[in-house]
C-alpha cells in the first residue's frame, strides 16, 4: 500500500477543520454580535449546506472520479471561509454572513466517504477494511481532538477570525495531497444502469440516516452550548478543551472497537455475515449514546465538566466505525460513495439543526436545556432505529 500513507495524511490536514470550523464559527459570531442565537444560525447554515452537498458531490464522484471534484470543491470552501473572515470584520448583517456560510458548508471536500471508498480497492480483504474503517473512525477522533485544541490555542493568542483562516489553509493543502494520489485519480465507481438507484431505495440506509441525524443533533448541540458554559465562567477558550476530552474519550472507544473487531470478519467472505457481525453492536451503540452524553448535565465546574467529557464520547468512534460498514454493505451496487455521503448528510444535518437549536435554546434558557433537549433527541433517534433494526441488512 505504497500510497495509503499520503492519502490518510492528506485527509487527516484537510478534515482538521471538521473539527476546527463549526467552533470558530460560533466564537467568531459571538465576538462580532455578542449573540449565541446568531451563532447558531450561521453555523447552521454551513451544516445544512453542507449536509445538502455531500451526497450531490457525492453522486458526482460516482460518476466522474474524485480528483476533478475535489479540487473544484476545496478551491470554493477556501475562499469561502477567508471571505466571511473579510465580510465579518466588516460588520456586515448576519443573514449575509448566513448565506457565505452556507456557500462555503456546500463545497466542503467529502475527503471522508472518498477514503472510505478506496479502501477495499486498497486492501481487498473484508476483515482488513473493516480494521481500515475503525481506523479511520479513530482519525476523525484525531480530528476532533486536535481541531478544537488548535482552536483554543489559536483563541488564547490570536482571534477566532485567525481560526477561520488557518481551517482554511488547511482544507486546501490536505485536500491537495489526497485528491494528486493515484489512488485517488485512477478511482471510478463501479457501473449503474441509466441514471441508476439512489442508496435511498435500500430501508437500511433510511435506517441508518435516523441515528446519524441524531448523533449530529448531539455534535451540533455541544458546539454550541460548551461555549455558552465557557461565556457563564469567563473561559471561552474552554469549550475546545471539553470537545478534545470528548473526542479524547471517542478515541479510547474506537481503539477497543477496532481491537475487539479487526479480525472476526476475515476471510468469511460474505455481505450477510458482515452485516450480522456488525448490527448487534450498533444497536448497542447506538441506544448508549444518550446515556453517555447525560451525565454532563451535572457538570457545575470546569473540572467536573472535564472529567465528565470523555465518558460523554466512549460510544461516538464505535459508533461511526459500525455505522459506516453497515452503510458500505446496506447500499445497492455502485452506490456506495453516495451512501457514505448520506451518512455525513445525516450528521451534518443534524449537527446543523443541533446548531441552531442550541443557539435559541441557550439564549432562552440555557445550556444546560439545549444539551437535555439535544439528548431526549438521540434518544429518540435509538428508538426509531431499533424499531427498524431488521431492516439493517445486505441489499
Amino acid at each position: 500500500m505504497p500510497h495509503a500513507p499520503a492519502l490518510v495524511v492528506g485527509s487527516l490536514l484537510g478534515r482538521l477543520p471538521y473539527g476546527m470550523s463549526s467552533l470558530c464559527l460560533v466564537l467568531f459570531i459571538v465576538a462580532q454580535t455578542g449573540s449565541f442565537g446568531a451563532a447558531g444560525v450561521v453555523a447552521a447554515a454551513a451544516a445544512l449546506a453542507a449536509a445538502l452537498g455531500a451526497p450531490l458531490l457525492g453522486r458526482v464522484i460516482d460518476r466522474r472520479g474524485q480528483t476533478t471534484v475535489l479540487l473544484a470543491a476545496v478551491a470554493v470552501h477556501t475562499a469561502g471561509l477567508i471571505t466571511i473572515v473579510a465580510v465579518g470584520r466588516a460588520d456586515a448583517p448576519v443573514i449575509v454572513l448566513a448565506v457565505l456560510a452556507a456557500v462555503t458548508g456546500a463545497a466542503t471536500p467529502p475527503l471522508s466517504p472518498c477514503l472510505r471508498t478506496l479502501w477495499p480497492v486498497l486492501l481487498g480483504d473484508r476483515g482488513a477494511v473493516r480494521t481500515a474503517l475503525a481506523l479511520d473512525a479513530l482519525v476523525i477522533e484525531a480530528v476532533f481532538i486536535g481541531g478544537p485544541l488548535a482552536v483554543a490555542v489559536i483563541v488564547a493568542i490570536a482571534s477566532p477570525s485567525a481560526g477561520l483562516l488557518v481551517a482554511a489553509a488547511l482544507a486546501l493543502a490536505g485536500t491537495l495531497l489526497f485528491a494528486v494520489q493515484p489512488p485517488s485519480r485512477d478511482w471510478r465507481g463501479s457501473a449503474r444502469r441509466g441514471r441508476g438507484p439512489s442508496p435511498l431505495v435500500a430501508a437500511g440506509i433510511r435506517t441508518l440516516l435516523i441515528g446519524a441525524f441524531g448523533l449530529g443533533i448531539v455534535f451540533g448541540t455541544l458546539e454550541v452550548a460548551l461555549p455558552a458554559f465557557g461565556a457563564e465562567r469567563g473561559q471561552p477558550g474552554i469549550a475546545g478543551v471539553a470537545l478534545a476530552a470528548i473526542a479524547a474519550g471517542s478515541a479510547v472507544g474506537g481503539l477497543t472497537y477496532g481491537a475487539r473487531t479487526g479480525g472476526t470478519s476475515a476471510g468469511t467472505g460474505t455481505a450477510s455475515r458482515g452485516a450480522a457481525d456488525v448490527r448487534p453492536l450498533y444497536l448497542a451503540l447506538i441506544a448508549a449514546l444518550p446515556l453517555a452524553v447525560a451525565p454532563l448535565l451535572l457538570a457545575d465546574s470546569v473540572l467536573a465538566l472535564l472529567i465528565l467529557a470523555p465518558l460523554a464520547g466512549l460510544a461516538i468512534a464505535p459508533l461511526t466505525a459500525a455505522e459506516n460498514e453497515l452503510a458500505g454493505t446496506v447500499a445497492p451496487p455502485g452506490t456506495v460513495t453516495e451512501a457514505y455521503a448520506w451518512m455525513l448528510t445525516a450528521l451534518v444535518g443534524g449537527v446543523g439543526a443541533g446548531n441552531a437549536l442550541a443557539g435559541a435554546l441557550v439564549e432562552a434558557a440555557g445550556w444546560r436545556t439545549a444539551l437535555a433537549v439535544a439528548c431526549g433527541c438521540a434518544l429518540l433517534g435509538a428508538v426509531v432505529t431499533l424499531a427498524r433494526r431488521r431492516t439493517l441488512t445486505p441489499s
